[in-house]
């Protein structure tokens, strides 16, 4: 039941959103609720399996109880999957580990053995969600219960005379030639993870780039936002003078002065905060919330990224705005968004000339 509870989890923060979450979630939204739609649908079918064989020969006494119970959960659990967001990466674990359980434990208490070494390719179905939604250390470890679960049916298969060793011996190796098959998937999926991620990350500064950043905010809306409106914020910065120090000491200078800053925005920001190399000189920190419930948390981090000073005592100019987003128009929207907190920005900059707090060379 903790596994359960932990599907129905809704919080995530967008820091972990990416980096823990293995499913590339690039994806329209349409795309990502046929694929709940699938895994709910998969769900609810094993549960309807299991409510069926409980009252016949294949159970008897305390397992008629158990399997009844554990095929009703796969109800609440399917419609989770239907009219949810996308779990997050602790909830996606805990669907692999409820599943496991629940699967085994009515395999375990079959009485007709033969049929229970069949029914364990109920497991085939994890596998390929485990194979793209988990990391891999919890797909080995999937795969470890389920070889587990199928040496045991074996194993009471061939002790109780279920049938002959030849037949037990020819179903095992069907099922782990079937259990065996999504790990071909595994050295394929791990490679497009890759390089998947190294499309999004900026390799100057370690920080997302611009495409990152429309993944990990289109990620939190899906997770977090999907079936309401959020507000998203953006502030966006640029370093003073950058052009000169390019111009008088050199790119590797001016790469240093970028390293320092992305370390400083690390720093000042918290978890609340998508943080990304937009290009140049010029860098981003985009929020998803509540309504109503950002304004405090852009003041601080404005307040904070307009007293910085990078390398060599350089300010940066800052600018922000907000917006009202829904899942699926995230990028229109964050392209608007950043055109308009650039434009403050550029309206700083101008302002904090005319005032003369404006550090744009290097100072000795």
């Amino acid at each position: 039941m903790i596994a359960v509870r932990a599907l129905f989890a809704e919080s995530v923060h967008p820091s972990e959103s990416r980096r823990d979450n293995p499913v590339v979630l690039d994806l329209d939204a349409g795309r990502v609720k046929i694929t709940q739609f699938f895994i709910g649908t998969a769900t609810v079918v094993i549960g309807l399996i299991g409510l069926l064989s409980a009252p016949s020969e294949e159970y008897d006494g305390i397992g008629v109880a158990v399997v009844v119970l554990v095929s009703l959960t796969t109800f609440p659990v399917s419609l989770r999957w239907f009219i949810g967001g996308w779990p997050t990466p602790k909830a996606l674990v805990a669907y692999v580990v409820y599943a496991d359980v629940s699967i085994g434990a009515c395999l375990l208490l079959k009485q007709d053995l033969l049929t229970a070494i069949g029914g364990t390719v109920l497991f085939a179905v994890v596998t390929m969600f485990a194979v793209i939604a988990v990391r891999p250390l919890v797909y080995w470890m999937h795969m470890a219960a389920t070889v587990l679960v199928l040496a045991i049916v074996c194993v009471r298969a061939a002790l109780n005379d279920a049938a002959s060793g030849w037949v037990v011996i020819a179903h095992s190796l069907t099922m782990l030639l079937m259990f065996g098959a999504p790990m071909i998937l595994v050295i394929y999926v791990s490679e497009l993870r890759s390089r998947a991620q190294q499309s999004l990350v900026d390799p100057l500064t370690g920080l997302r780039n611009r495409r990152g950043l429309f993944a990990a905010v289109e990620t939190i809306l899906l997770t977090s936002h999907k079936d309401r409106s959020a507000q998203m914020s953006a502030v966006v910065l640029d370093v003073d003078g950058m052009k000169h120090v390019n111009d008088t000491f050199g790119h590797h200078t001016g790469d240093a002065v970028l390293v320092d800053l992305a370390q400083h925005l690390r720093a000042v920001t918290s978890h609340s905060w998508v943080v990304a190399r937009l290009g140049g000189d010029e860098f981003a920190c985009v929020s998803v919330a509540e309504p109503g419930t950002t304004e405090p948390r852009i003041e601080a981090l404005v307040a904070a990224l307009s007293d910085t000073r990078v390398m060599s005592g350089l300010s940066v100019s800052v600018g922000s705005a907000s917006t009202e987003v829904g899942v699926g128009d995230s990028e229109q929207a964050i392209l608007l968004l950043l055109r308009t907190a650039d434009a403050e920005m550029y309206r700083a900059k101008s302002a904090r000339k005319q005032s003369g707090d404006y550090r744009g060379s290097v100072q000795g």
